[in-house]
């Protein structure tokens, strides 16, 4: 069966099966998968099922539905993996195929069932979010969702912080690195302010560099970044 995967704030993804025919996505208390925020509409989408596959369809909400970053304007065939921006609520469609059992590495049968964590909005209107905060809120999203550190010698290993801390360093640490005098934590990852933060951890031993520069103290990440910690190169990228 076909699935949602639902981000509910600190709760991380969870899972909503989705049945054959009509499933109504919105903030009201009629809708199959009710999303209680003022930045969804009460009646905001449609998503139908079949035997051929499943699509997507905007219903004149206020803030409109993104399919993989770009708006939909009419029916729009969604393939796994695609990923949907519902007011400030980030989804995932997977299909029904056992390779669609995973995300991004990760078992999905093994997450909870999706549960709303607030009661049904009972207000009439929508918060219509500007064009500039649904970007940054996307924006935030795309940080915390896809934003990677990647060994550069073995671009086949990479870690992704999310809104989590992230350590680097020996045996202790979750992500280890080469060099002398390594042991325990030399430098961590964390997230605030809409962007992630290298913080090293010691400044005499090991030592972290961004772009060719030793960080004396906590440096927000760009896309691209180069980073060196210990004797460890990854590269920071966010896609």
């Amino acid at each position: 069966m076909p699935r949602l995967l639902i981000q509910a704030g600190l709760k991380g993804f969870q899972k909503y099966e989705l049945p054959r025919g009509e499933v109504r996505i919105g903030r009201g208390d009629e809708v199959e998968v009710r999303l209680p925020n003022v930045s969804v509409s009460r009646y905001h989408c449609t998503i139908r099922t079949d035997s051929q596959g499943a699509s997507i369809t905007d219903e004149g909400s206020s803030n409109g539905t993104q399919v993989n970053k770009k708006s939909i304007s009419d029916t729009t065939v969604l393939r796994s993996g695609d990923e949907l921006l519902i007011g400030k609520f980030h989804l995932v469609y997977l299909g029904d195929l056992k390779a669609d059992r995973f995300y991004r590495g990760r078992f999905t049968e093994y997450l909870p069932d999706y549960t709303p964590t607030e009661k049904g909005g009972d207000a009439d209107s929508t918060f219509a979010m500007t064009k500039e905060a649904l970007k940054a809120l996307a924006e935030q999203d795309d940080v915390i969702d896809n934003a990677r550190f990647i060994l550069n010698r073995d671009p086949s290993r990479f870690w992704y912080p999310e809104d989590r801390r992230l350590s680097f360093g020996g045996d202790a640490a979750l992500v280890e690195v080469e060099g002398w005098f390594c042991w325990g934590e030399i430098a961590e990852v964390t997230y605030g302010g809409g962007r992630h933060i290298v913080n090293p951890l010691t400044t005499w031993r090991g030592g972290v560099e961004v772009n060719g520069e030793k960080l004396k103290g906590k440096r927000g990440m760009k896309d691209g970044d180069r980073v060196v910690i210990g004797k460890s190169a990854f590269r920071y990228v966010i896609s």
